[in-house]
């Protein structure tokens, strides 16, 4: 008996917490996004003053690694990230101390759908994508593409801030972020993701084609023959960009309706407790 009265007590708690959980949803936004700006802050800061990129980009381990260190998707992906976290904080800074009428508070507001709109259009599948095929890469030939060599020169922490913190990011921002605008229709972010792998994809070739390397040493591993090829670029160009996508649509539509629910119990209660009033006030009126 004790037993079921604990188990009853932990799932009272557990529902008590998922309540406050969404009540203050919007506030733990906020939060989120402020600590990820100075997150990424600090990484600029980290980036330009303690690591060597012109020492790095020339070093013979990493130029055979990886022909050309800022065309690599990494180093996009982590640019996108720092420019979408700190200017939404930026925004929402301009948003809620400028004069509504102002037109840097209208430009503000124009970027800031923007940025919101590009949100599952680009940041979470790039970063989605970015992330796994590195450390699917990694965990099958690490010799390709992160040699133990380079944790000499990039500290294995910094590795994880370009390579896993971005899935733990986006996934949060779906979870606590709730945006103003509604995204892009899902066709749309997928045509967007196809066509800039695609062109990324033509990129690599041409590179190949001009300096006879690859950008990335292991695609001459995964791209040995003509079949392996032809599966790796329906892979890269259209099976994982469009797997992504859907993958934030489905968390965003997912949390979406949850957020509708806790919004539809809590409006019924309000109804419900302005009913009662009225109810009370009519019956001492009465008596």
């Amino acid at each position: 008996m004790k037993t079921l009265q604990i188990l009853s007590l932990i799932l009272i708690d557990i529902g008590s917490l998922d309540s406050l959980f969404w009540t203050y949803r919007q506030f733990l936004g906020n939060l989120f996004l402020a600590i990820c700006g100075l997150y990424y802050v600090l990484g600029v800061v980290y980036t330009l003053s303690c690591i060597e990129i012109a020492e790095l980009t020339e070093h013979p381990t990493v130029k055979d690694l990886a022909h050309g260190v800022f065309r690599c998707i990494s180093v996009w992906n982590y640019i996108v990230q720092i420019l979408f976290y700190i200017s939404m904080n930026i925004t929402n800074y301009v948003n809620r101390t400028g004069e509504p009428n102002h037109w840097l508070t209208k430009a503000t507001q124009r970027y800031q759908c923007f940025l919101e709109k590009s949100f599952l259009s680009v940041v979470l599948p790039l970063s989605l994508f970015v992330c796994n095929t590195f450390w699917y890469v990694f965990f099958t030939t690490r010799d390709l593409i992160y040699p133990k060599i380079i944790e000499g020169m990039i500290p294995n922490w910094y590795n994880h801030t370009i390579h896993t913190v971005p899935i733990l990011v986006v996934f949060l921002h779906v979870l606590l972020v709730e945006h103003k605008t509604t995204p892009l229709p899902m066709s749309t972010s997928m045509l967007i993701q196809c066509t800039f792998h695609a062109m990324y994809l033509s990129m690599l070739l041409i590179i190949r084609y001009m300096d006879g390397v690859w950008l990335y040493k292991f695609l001459g591993y995964y791209a040995a023959s003509r079949s392996s090829q032809i599966i790796s670029t329906i892979l890269f160009c259209f099976v994982s960009p469009t797997l992504y996508v859907l993958m934030g649509y489905k968390a965003h539509a997912g949390v979406q309706k949850i957020v509708s629910k806790v919004n539809n119990k809590k409006n019924n209660s309000e109804l419900l407790a302005e009913t009662n009033n009225n109810n009370y006030d009519v019956e001492w009126k009465l008596k």
